[in-house]
């Protein structure tokens, strides 16, 4: 959490947050601008031996395409470099918070039709874009692809990245197919120039895997019948297994997955005004999903924060939020502070779900809250496991210095004393004190609080409860 590790004098560091083939990215902090970053950082083997050259081009290219590409789901490019003290090649873009496009099919299985045709029509979009600056992506796939919190999809990792008028290998190492197998072109996989349609196949591999909530050929036993599937098969439809979505859906899959590249849509523009006019006639699904907005919003309230989004949602029946939520929610809070930790747990535990759509930070909140109610039952452990994933998801949705993050923190913080795991709970406070000091400054009261407490707690306990777990409504609480 308290990472020293300094890029370029200026980009600190704070968590790992992806790893691709040429590096890893992590989430930091430009310390000159005060902004949150996302940095890049090469594989320090890539720029051993022979490929070091190699390795070092294609990442400056990453950087130069990338910034090419003027379109809201590109992140912007802020810097890219050499750290002058570890010799490692740098990117530095926009942070981009929400959830790939990996885990939220991992985590919701086949989206629905309105869904997965909002997110192909943005990603349509993203790959016009590109295709008008002559690049290509060459490796369109879930991981690479985010939904942010107000609904946008980005596309991230041109590392691979072609431009069209000149040679499309002459950055690959020899007998390397850039691309990922699932949603590789069968011109890809027979090691062939890949252009503009190699990525539609691509998105119409996505779209199928979205619909499906498989990917394309899965049920293949080896790579190899993968890619023989790939070059010989066609897809089943996908209405055979979702018989609801519209039959235009299920047309335009199947033209983007034709084998010759000649035979799919024209461009990305074309495949971009098929899924909106398909979009306006889908119904609202009302679906939510942990740390990403709602991907039909950008096209229901154009250009609109995402409160006002949500609030357009709701109008279309999309809320999930009962019309006496403030109600239960003071209810909640009046039991726990009562003592009645089982009737709390209860409450909370329904409140954070029917937030989920409407408020996902209020929905965190209320499972804060229930995490307390569990430790308070005398079920601490299970409650800090939970908690951590919480903590987790608000670092993705409101960043590392929100002060709903850095609350959550400081619960757990209780729960780890609470379970006799004093140098844990010693060593977790002394590091959220610096950061809460950081983020919301020496005067604000989380800050003081944290401050007092460690004082108090000058020499870390051994063994045994250090305090009882928080459950009043202090400055010290969770929100």
């Amino acid at each position: 959490m308290n990472s020293t590790r300094v890029i370029a004098d200026r980009y600190e560091l704070a968590r790992p947050v992806g790893a691709g083939g040429m590096g890893r990215v992590w989430q930091g902090v430009d310390a000159r601008l005060g902004r949150e970053v996302a940095v890049k950082v090469v594989r320090p083997d890539l720029l051993e031996g022979p490929q070091r050259d190699e390795a070092a081009a294609r990442f400056r290219r990453e950087a130069r395409v990338t910034a090419q590409i003027a379109h809201p789901g590109v992140p912007a490019i802020f810097d890219a470099g050499v750290d002058e003290d570890s010799g490692e090649l740098y990117l530095v873009m926009a942070y981009l918070p929400g959830l790939s496009l990996r885990d939220l099919l991992d985590e919701t299985g086949p989206l629905p039709a309105d869904w997965s045709t909002a997110i192909g029509a943005q990603l349509a979009s993203v790959l016009a874009a590109a295709h008008a600056r002559q690049v290509i992506h060459r490796d369109l796939k879930p991981a690479n692809i985010i939904v942010g919190l107000d609904g946008r999809v980005s596309v991230v990792d041109f590392g691979i990245a072609a431009i069209l008028e000149g040679d499309p290998t002459r950055l690959t190492a020899t007998g390397d197919k850039p691309g990922t197998l699932n949603y590789m072109a069968p011109e890809q996989i027979r090691a062939r120039p890949a252009g503009p349609a190699s990525d539609l196949y691509a998105l119409g591999a996505l779209l199928y895997e979205m619909a499906t909530g498989e990917r394309l050929f899965a049920g293949r036993g080896s790579a190899y019948e993968v890619q023989t599937a790939h070059l010989e098969e066609v897809p089943e439809p996908v209405r055979r297994r979702r018989p609801e979505l519209p039959p235009e859906f299920d047309d335009l899959i199947g033209h983007l997955l034709r084998k010759d590249p000649g035979e799919r849509p024209g461009d990305a523009a074309a495949v971009y005004l098929v899924l909106a006019g398909l979009l306006e006639r889908l119904p609202v699904s009302g679906m939510a999903a942990r740390d990403s907005g709602d991907p039909t919003w950008p096209f229901r309230a154009p250009l609109a924060p995402p409160s006002v989004a949500r609030e357009a949602a709701a109008e279309l029946g999309r809320t999930a939020a009962a019309p006496r939520a403030a109600e239960r929610l003071a209810g909640a809070e009046g039991r726990l502070r009562e003592g009645d930790f089982g009737g709390a747990l209860t409450a909370f535990r329904a409140l954070a779900a029917d937030f989920e759509a409407a408020d996902p930070a209020e929905a965190l909140h209320c499972q804060v809250r229930a995490a307390q109610c569990l430790a308070a039952l005398g079920n601490a452990a299970t409650a800090l496991s939970g908690l951590h994933s919480v903590v987790e998801r608000l670092r993705r949705l409101a960043g590392e210095a929100d002060r709903r993050t850095l609350r959550g923190r400081r619960a757990a913080v209780d729960m780890l004393a609470a379970l006799g795991r004093g140098a844990e709970a010693h060593g977790a406070l002394a590091g959220l004190a610096v950061d809460m000091a950081a983020a919301l400054g020496e005067d604000d009261p989380d800050t003081i609080e944290a401050r007092r407490l460690l004082r108090a707690w000058s020499v870390p306990p051994q063994a045994g409860p250090g305090w009882p777990v928080q459950i009043q409504s202090t400055a010290g609480s969770p929100p």
